[in-house]
């Protein structure tokens, strides 16, 4: 459940079905619900109960509708219905983007990282609200600073963490920890391979107990997302809309990170013909659809690393006559006469 769900349901509890505001900024947002949930789990507003100054509102499912309303957020001058304490006291995780290697980065790369956790703020905004988005050892301007990740887990009472970890022992799945910590890095000069599992041994070392996992495609960490927000939006998508991993790893996933995926396993779908002294890889264009239903791509995306490649497109029917043909052992291939 996000943090959305949570704000509808209390709504409910207190008889409330159509509820008001004045802030324009949820007045022009795509789901002003979750909008007014956001600003009242900030503590920049408060449910309070209707003192018949509006004549709109909206329903509880976002339709705008020309009826006062029973409830409106903003400040309160009438009885609060619900406050930020009130909205949550809900459990949620924390989100933790451990920057102890920010300054190992070229300037780049720090950029990148700034970047990133700008982004993974707007994510969690979708899902919970400020306060969950930790950043350690690196003000970057974005999410609630700690000075170090291991003095924000004592003050906090939290134990034990998943650290998301490309070297991990196990495979990330729904887990329902308390704290996700993600490692504030950036690897475009390839020199901090292994940096994620130095935080895992620093947090253990001051007695923190670190559950290391991986994300993984089946099988494999190729196509998935190693952007900050990316990994944010992924575990946030399992722990708290219930996706399973694969399905929320597609929802993430940019196109030319599928595209590398694609490309690693498009050659296990080709066979080897030869035409003579040549020798050409085909691959039946129905392939496409199986790698549709787990990776990001569309057709147009296929053709091109098809043509990067240079695999020959052809139908099933042309695949089965292929398949007929005689199979020269001695060169692996289909041999066209």
């Amino acid at each position: 459940m996000r943090l959305k769900d949570i704000f509808i349901s209390e709504l409910r509890k207190r008889g409330v079905e159509r509820v008001g505001t004045r802030l324009k900024k949820v007045m022009s947002s795509p789901d002003p619900i979750a909008k007014m949930a956001l600003y009242v789990a900030n503590g920049k507003a408060e449910v309070c109960r209707s003192d018949g100054g509006l004549q709109h509102s909206f329903t509880l499912d976002g339709r705008f509708v020309s009826l006062s309303p029973q409830a409106y957020v903003g400040k309160c001058k009438s009885e609060i219905l619900l406050s930020k304490d009130e909205l949550t006291q809900h459990p949620f995780p924390f989100v933790v983007v451990d920057c102890r290697f920010y300054d190992e980065h070229t300037e780049k790369e720090m950029w990148k990282i700034e970047l990133q956790v700008k982004q993974t703020l707007g994510i969690v905004r979708e899902y919970m609200w400020d306060d969950k988005l930790v950043v350690t050892y690196r003000d970057v301007g974005f999410g609630r600073f700690w000075r170090t990740t291991e003095e924000f887990l004592r003050e906090s009472g939290i134990k034990k963490v998943v650290l998301l970890d490309p070297n991990g022992d196990e495979l990330y799945g729904r887990t329902g920890a308390k704290c996700f910590i993600i490692g504030g890095i950036v690897d475009k000069t390839g020199t901090k391979k292994g940096y994620t599992s130095k935080i895992g041994k620093a947090l253990e070392r001051e007695g923190v107990e670190v559950d290391y996992r991986k994300v993984e495609l089946r099988g494999d960490v190729v196509g998935v997302p190693d952007r900050i927000n990316h990994i944010a939006e992924i575990l946030l998508k399992v722990e708290l809309d219930g996706e399973d991993v694969e399905k929320a790893i597609k929802a993430v996933q940019p196109p030319l990170v599928a595209k590398w995926r694609l490309r690693k396993e498009l050659h296990d779908k080709t066979v080897r013909v030869c035409l003579g002294r040549k020798t050409v890889r085909v691959v039946e264009r129905g392939v496409f659809d199986e790698f549709r239903e787990w990776l990001n791509i569309t057709r147009k995306d296929f053709y091109e690393v098809c043509r990067e490649q240079k695999f020959f497109v052809v139908s099933e029917k042309v695949m089965d006559w292929i398949k007929s043909l005689e199979w020269d052992e001695r060169k692996r291939c289909f041999r066209v006469r």
